[in-house]
């Protein structure tokens, strides 16, 4: 468990930050009920015993507790940021610094999340990790078979209904224009769904040796190959990674700042609304800190 493929820990890592910028009226309420789902996602691997489950709640409690106190008071920083953004227009810069941000809080997450199953899986049976990797299997197996038998624009397809919805739980319903824009710059995308694939592949062998070895510090050598995953990309793979990244950007940028008036409207009510959320989830260590001040 404390091995799960490097997309997985990182929508894991990053659910707690979707939780609140979903956009959806439950936020709170899907904050609150985090713990339940990462327990889902983890199940989706291995089945762990009652010893083992008491000791990955007992430290996603922990976790849970650190990232209320800690990074949420973050995330109304950048929001407030994007609020104040928008008076004069986006730039790109602004955007990059905001888009930075969620990227920092997103990897913070990751690491304290893989160091919480590190913890929890240091006693997997041998049956425990032969199921887990045979998850890992079927997963690759899956993803190949849904994913890179796409033709290209089938691909650009997926990228532009992928992005139409970010911009619609941004902005709202959007209008003729701005969906032909998103379709047009979807097909300027890399296509990286092999380059993600042969990617894990290789990562996923690493993984595999580590633990049909189980040396005496194979924690380390998980939290070292977690760690160096993004230096070991190939050069093809970085570069369709930076190339996406900034057309989405930039179209991201584009839809912002050509948004209607009633959009407008969405959008602030949008991120005032997470603000509010953010103040009701962490009202209780404001006033403990203030208590202690």
């Amino acid at each position: 468990m404390c091995f799960l493929r490097a997309g997985t820990v990182r929508l894991v890592a990053g659910l707690l930050v979707l939780a609140l910028l979903a956009g959806c009226s439950a936020n709170r309420f899907l904050y609150n009920r985090a713990d339940t789902f990462v327990r889902w996602a983890v199940d989706d691997y291995v089945d762990l015993t009652s010893e083992q489950q008491q000791r990955f709640d007992d430290n996603l409690d922990v976790l849970l507790d650190w990232h209320r106190r800690a990074e949420l008071p973050q995330y109304r920083d950048f929001i407030f940021l994007s609020i104040a953004a928008l008076d004069d227009g986006v730039t790109i810069d602004e955007a990059i610094v905001i888009s930075e941000a969620i990227e920092q809080a997103v990897n913070r997450l990751q690491a304290e999340f893989i160091e919480l199953l590190l913890l929890t899986g240091a006693d997997l049976s041998e049956q425990q990790i032969l199921d887990f990797l045979a998850e890992l299997d079927r997963q690759q197996q899956e993803f190949a078979e849904e994913r890179l038998v796409r033709d290209e624009e089938t691909y650009a397809a997926d990228a532009a209904k992928s992005l139409e919805g970010l911009a619609k739980r941004l902005l709202g319903r959007l209008d003729e224009a701005q969906r032909s824009l998103i379709a047009s710059r979807s097909k300027e995308l890399t296509r990286i769904d092999r380059l993600w694939y042969d990617d894990r592949t290789v990562w996923g062998a690493t993984l595999r040796t580590i633990l049909e070895a189980r040396a005496p510090d194979w924690p380390s050598d998980v939290r070292a190959l977690s760690e160096a995953r993004s230096s070991a990309r190939t050069p093809a793979y970085v570069a369709g990674i930076d190339h996406n990244g900034d057309v989405i950007l930039e179209l991201l940028v584009d839809i912002i700042n050509g948004r209607t008036e009633r959009q407008d409207r969405k959008m602030r009510r949008f991120l005032n609304g997470l603000i509010a959320d953010i103040d009701a989830l962490t009202i209780g260590d404001v006033a403990e800190a203030s208590v202690v001040e």
